[in-house]
């Protein structure tokens, strides 16, 4: 047995050596933070551009008088108590009489009976879609004679017939209506068959029905080419042009750009024509943002889509080809928003993601303690890593902030150890840490949610729609989807860029 002595100093080494080999374990990790990096501008917002749609109505009824004028076009069209030659040497004499035009939806002039579902179907085909156009129609009764020969007379009468003319109206850039006749047609569903040597009478009849029409229609469309709607449109113009508060600093700004229409719709006498005012509608933050000062612009050409629509076409719109149908369909309405979220509640979040979270190498392990994100500049942010175990201290990655669209989240993107991080680990240790799997750990749970600006988003467009703007005008609309499209760092905030899809129309208060 050793003396006590001895074993008493061998005991002292012991400890000695044990507490040398603990000591040997504990690192401390303290790398300074990162280089800020200069400013960069946000990225520019995508701004898709938006329709906000207005109907406009507009009185015929100075029109269809006129087209019922007997002055203008006659009721009766009498030429049956004497021939006409005609220069082949032929002789004929007819007797028409009409009822009162009424507007009709457009594709009735193209049927003349009752069987007539596929050319309805099919009333778009070589139609050039330049312009709008009205139809009129009425109902005809006609008889003809020749010498010897007559048709529709006596107990044959009347001989039915219809009478289509088509007017091409447009609105012009100035916002005034512009009319002239594009067509007129005299469809027989009881045709005579009488002819004269070689001419058709039947048709020479028709046709000079048609001139007599037409003429008349001519003078009739005059009271169209008197009209305007741009009083109308200017209010709307100069109303849309001043930002809406939508909370004490926050502000829904259209940013409208050009005027464009549809054409019009219904089956008269009062019409509808839809104006489409393009925008780039955006909510900014902070204070009351200046109203636009660009006058009401030209009306763009060309319109959105073409036809004069009644019933009929709403329920034909869904055999028209894809090219027509997309013409025909306005656009949405889209509202851009850059919402920041606040790098001290971020940090709350993604510490209480990461404390207690273990990362061990062989023998060797750390636990995380706390986390926080900061901004770095150059729209890049810093995520501060503290932590405890067999080494102490803390590290900082940089990384970039990206959006996930398919899980409505950012992430950041490229995460990595900073510079100065990763060379204390190299020159200090441990090294073990530095090839430890805490950058996987970190990345994994550096995921954060969008819902709450989403939300916000939701609510400050439940305060701007189905208000009113003016003491005339008020918004209608509806919210389709919200979801986040981007996100971006400055040395303030992260900044998650949301947009909306959704449909706004403007109604009118009171008489247009």
């Amino acid at each position: 047995m050793l003396p006590q002595s001895i074993q008493k100093t061998l005991l002292v080494l012991s400890l000695t050596v044990s507490m040398t080999g603990c000591l040997a374990k504990q690192y401390v990790v303290h790398p300074p933070p990162p280089t800020l990096l200069p400013a960069t501008p946000n990225p520019l917002s995508p701004a898709p551009e938006s329709s906000i749609s207005l109907p406009v109505l507009v009185d015929l009824s100075p029109f269809l008088t006129a087209a019922n004028d007997d002055s203008v076009i006659p009721k009766k069209f009498d030429h049956w108590g004497s021939f006409i030659k005609h220069p082949k040497g032929a002789e004929y004499k007819y007797y028409a009489e009409r009822d009162d035009f009424t507007m009709a939806p457009s594709g009735a002039h193209q049927t003349n009976s009752t069987s007539s579902g596929t050319v309805l179907r099919d009333w778009w085909k070589g139609i050039e879609l330049s312009s709008s156009h009205l139809f009129v129609g009425t109902a005809l009764r006609y008889k003809i004679g020749a010498h010897s020969l007559h048709c529709g007379d006596g107990s044959e009468w009347p001989r039915m017939a219809t009478l289509h003319g088509s007017i091409a109206t447009e609105l012009t850039p100035t916002y005034g209506l512009s009319a002239s006749v594009a067509s007129v047609a005299v469809n027989t569903s009881d045709q005579c068959q009488i002819r004269v040597a070689d001419l058709d009478v039947t048709q020479e009849v028709k046709q000079r029905l048609t001139d007599i029409v037409r003429g008349g229609l001519s003078r009739a469309v005059t009271r169209i080419n008197g009209l305007t709607v741009k009083s109308h449109v200017e209010d709307v113009w100069n109303t849309l042009r001043n930002p809406i508060q939508l909370e004490p600093n926050a502000w829904l700004q259209f940013n409208i750009d050009k005027v464009q229409h549809s054409g019009f719709s219904g089956i008269g006498p009062i019409v509808n024509e839809t104006i489409h005012v393009t925008a780039k509608p955006v909510i900014v933050f902070g204070s009351e943002p200046p109203a636009g000062v660009a006058p009401l612009p030209p009306l763009d050409s060309p319109p959105t889509s073409t036809g004069f629509h009644g019933a009929a076409d709403a329920q034909l719109y869904g055999t028209l080809p894809a090219t027509l149908a997309n013409r025909l369909t306005p656009t949405g309405f889209h509202v851009v928003a850059d919402f920041p979220l606040d790098y001290p509640s971020l940090s709350q979040s993604l510490a209480a993601r990461l404390k207690g979270k273990r990362v061990a190498v062989k023998g060797d392990f750390i636990v995380i303690t706390d986390a926080a994100i900061l901004g770095r500049g150059g729209n890049q942010v810093v995520l501060r890593i503290a932590f405890g175990g067999d080494a102490t201290g803390h590290l900082y990655f940089v990384g970039k902030p990206e959006m996930n669209m398919l899980t409505q989240s950012a992430q950041i993107g490229g995460l990595r150890l900073d510079h100065d991080s990763e060379q204390f680990l190299a020159k200090n240790g441990p090294d073990w840490l530095a090839h430890s799997s805490i950058r996987e750990l970190v990345m994994g749970e550096a995921v954060l949610g969008v819902t709450s600006a989403t939300d916000r988003m939701r609510d400050l467009l439940r305060m701007a729609l189905n208000r009113s703007i003016s003491q005339t005008l008020s918004l209608q609309g509806t919210i389709a989807s919200v979801q986040g499209i981007g996100v971006f760092a400055d040395m303030n905030s992260l900044y998650v860029r949301v947009m909306s899809d959704g449909s706004v129309n403007l109604k009118v208060e009171g008489k247009p």
